[in-house]
């Protein structure tokens, strides 16, 4: 392939990447992507003050939260790019103060924000203009990104510049790559800086020719870009010592590593040095890491190989698409279908590497040895950081990945084409980028736009609907504001850890006149809330201080059961509206008092099904060692000073030499206050965990007395399993989460109510 032809067809890579990265930043919502909202927060507070940066404090650290302590050279060129807008941090008002972060919602409501067309409209101005201009300088270092991902694979297929191509084409059209790289995000940087620094490092240890100085001061501004760019890319400066190292030896001359090594290290640290000195003295952390981590909160225990593998298909979701703030997925389908594509990509690859050890690879697809080695080590060396990241804070992310993306869309590249013909080569490379294409242009019209689209509030509603009629109104209006035209109740049977929808008919009577949150309650026979919904309606992106009279809508919402409910039970489903910063609900009809709707009819819910026929069966596993099958309570409204009995039901799932106690403790979920507690060997002492059988099921009874002075409220029961290696020392056994949860040491089962003491309420 001649070198014009090459460049011709990198060039339409790219455009195609433009195209895919600019419809993405013009069309998706403001800060609806990770973090963005605290990306731009710390970009607007750089550009108002003279690039200044703030000094972090944990109690308090200002709305770019944790970002105020990402290295900033990113936040630095956002913040001068935008420094002549007349914009400023989004206020309070337009959070979305129920979204579901992180979590993916059945009935909407994944929004960060409450979005103004009007606001956000083209042209843009004021605070809209500042994120779009920050967001294509985003889009220019992905491009650069693409470029780096066919450089790196020249190097290392020097005579198979298709697979440069194919894989700048992977790269380009990656989905999850497109939407982040449309967004308000240092990521953009770090993966731009580590793309050039990975090609600089293969060119460098070639050893083809003596270095110049230049050269070596060029790699040290690398290096000190990235190291303030991002914190995981000092790995990459481990990559350079190698890459000197091996120019020394294959030189034989010892000044390419010292004299090298002296000259980029300087650069690297007159540039960045000084960032890491200021953290060292306001925080006493070179790296400002410990007060990140305080910010954004960590995991309760940190997660082992096997929570990690737990986690994969979340991992793998994010790598290839996961929008929002990772709570706006793509159809099941597509995700099997392109873990499909990668699996055998990765095993192609891996067999090219062992086919190229072994002295048998073809001419044509002969990896040169230096780079394929820097083209798997940074990868692993990238994925090793992810996985110890992971394992202390609550997300998995893939695109933490993207740093070395251009290698492992070689990997997928060449793992796709090598042992294929190549008409056939051709054509699996093309299917894959078409398909990539397709993905996301798929997520941003199919799935990223519906998430936050507005319900249709003009169009009339039948004439008759089910359910019945209620007004609900301010309080002080002598008027309805909004009417509740009818309802449908879809559900009449759940258990616990299951869905309850329901579908309601709004109209608006007058204009609201503050922004009231809509809520939905489950309540079981004990008065407790067994399950509830609280957001916005219109899924979550209606601000009813909006409404106009007249204006109308449908509101389906679902009420998602925890796996603690208890069962079995009648719930009875509540609906109103509050005032989130007051606390104020609208009152229902005329009557003084009724601020809460109940529908018809009752849900039954009842208990999942069990094959030993445990009550409230469960499978919470404590280090593979027991696991909680059921439990049961005495009762669930009690008085200060009285007595609970909870009744546990483990099972051995292998035999113990340890011999672990019981903890069952009622708390306030708010303070962490135990307002009664036992801690007990199985079975009031007779059963030590030392002398279960694999397979058996121990009856385990606690009753525990609760503190006459505990006030009235909902508390929560809690369990676990300790040892005491020795006296003072508590070793809890850890929960093994499944996939999506988070590991942790205590599992919780139903709430109890306590009420006043009866003296009192007499």
């Amino acid at each position: 392939m001649s070198s014009s032809r090459f460049r011709l067809l990198l060039a339409s890579i790219v455009a195609v990447y433009l195209t895919l990265a600019l419809s993405h930043s013009a069309l998706v919502p403001l800060f609806e992507s990770p973090d963005e909202l605290t990306h731009y927060a710390l970009v607007r507070y750089l550009a108002l003050n003279g690039l200044h940066l703030p000094v972090q404090q944990t109690a308090d650290p200002g709305p770019w939260a944790q970002e105020g302590n990402q290295p900033p050279l990113y936040y630095f060129l956002a913040a001068l790019g935008t420094l002549r807008i007349d914009a400023a941090t989004p206020p309070e008002s337009q959070l979305n103060p129920h979204a579901d972060i992180g979590v993916v919602p059945v009935d909407g409501n994944g929004n960060r924000m409450i979005h103004d067309p009007a606001l956000e409209a083209f042209p843009w101005r004021g605070t809209t203009l500042a994120v779009h201009v920050a967001r294509l300088l985003s889009v220019l270092m992905g491009a650069v990104t693409v470029l780096t991902t066919a450089l790196i694979a020249r190097e290392v297929f020097p005579g198979w510049p298709q697979v440069a191509l194919a894989a700048a084409a992977f790269n380009a059209s990656l989905p999850m790559f497109v939407f982040i790289s449309g967004t308000v995000n240092n990521d953009n940087l770090a993966n731009m800086l580590a793309g050039l620094l990975t090609w600089q490092i293969i060119r460098l240890g070639r050893g083809d020719a003596a270095p110049s100085w230049r050269t070596y001061a060029g790699v040290g501004v690398l290096a000190g870009a990235a190291l303030l760019t991002k914190l995981s890319l000092g790995l990459l400066v481990a990559l350079v010592a190698l890459a000197l190292l091996r120019l020394s030896v294959l030189r034989r001359d010892w000044r390419p590593l010292i004299v090298g090594s002296a000259i980029s290290s300087a650069v690297a640290l007159a540039l960045a040095g000084w960032w890491y000195a200021r953290n060292l003295q306001l925080y006493g952390d070179p790296t400002g890491l410990a007060v990140f981590l305080q910010i954004i909160g960590q995991r309760p225990v940190p997660a082992d190989l096997w929570q990690l593998w737990s986690e994969r298909e979340s991992l793998l979701r994010s790598w290839w698409g996961v929008y929002g703030w990772m709570n706006v997925l793509l159809p099941e389908g597509l995700y099997i279908l392109l873990n499909l594509v990668g699996a055998v990509g990765l095993i192609g690859f891996a067999a090219l590497v062992l086919t190229r050890l072994a002295g048998r690879a073809r001419q044509e697809c002969r990896p040169d040895g230096w780079p394929l080695a820097i083209a798997v080590i940074w990868p692993l060396l990238a994925f090793g950081a992810l996985l110890r990241w992971t394992s202390i804070t609550p997300a998995s992310q893939a695109r933490l990945l993207f740093i070395a993306i251009g290698p492992l869309c070689l990997w997928l590249a060449a793992g796709l084409g090598w042992w294929l013909p190549r008409r056939a080569r051709i054509a699996a490379w093309g299917i894959t980028a078409i398909l990539l294409v397709g993905v996301a242009l798929y997520g941003l019209w199919f799935v990223i736009r519906p998430a936050y689209a507005l319900p249709a509030l003009d169009r009339p509603l039948a004439a008759e609907l089910p359910g019945e009629t209620a007004d609900f109104y301010e309080p002080g209006q002598a008027q309805p504001t909004l009417r509740l035209r009818g309802y449908a109740l879809e559900t009449t049977v759940v258990q616990p850890g299951g869905t309850l929808s329901l579908t309601l008919f709004w109209e608006a009577l007058q204009r609201p006149t503050r922004r009231w949150s809509l809520f939905a309650h489950a309540v079981d026979s004990a008065g407790l809330i067994a399950g509830q919904r609280d957001r916005y309606p219109g899924k979550g992106t209606l601000a009813t201080d909006w409404l106009r009279p007249g204006q109308q809508w449908v509101e389906p919402l679902t009420i998602v059961l925890p796996d603690t409910a208890y069962a079995p039970d009648t719930l009875t489903v509540q609906i109103g509206l509050y005032d989130l910063a007051s606390g104020e609900r609208m009152q229902v009809g005329e009557r003084d008092g009724e601020t809460a709707l109940i529908l018809a009819p009752s849900v039954h819910l009842q208990s999942r099904p069990d094959e030993a026929g445990l009550p409230n069966p469960r499978r919470d596993n404590f280090g593979h060692l027991i696991a909680l099958r059921g439990y049961d309570l005495s009762g669930r409204r009690l008085h200060p000073g009285e007595t609970l009995t909870v009744m546990l039901y483990w099972e051995a799932l292998a035999p113990m030499a340890e011999d672990y106690k019981v903890f069952v403790h009622v708390i306030d979920p708010a303070t962490w206050t135990i307002y009664g507690g036992s801690d007990a060997a199985p079975a009031n002492w007779t059963r030590p965990t030392s002398s279960w059988e694999a397979g058996e099921i121990v009856t385990d009874v606690h009753t525990l007395t609760l503190n006459p002075e505990t006030p009235p409220g909902v508390y929560t029961v809690e369990i676990g399993l300790y040892r005491m290696p020795q006296p003072g020392t508590f070793e809890r056994l850890n929960v093994v989460a499944g996939p999506g949860g988070q590991a942790n040491d205590v599992i919780y089962l139903a709430r109890v109510a306590v009420d006043a003491a009866e003296d009192s309420a007499q």
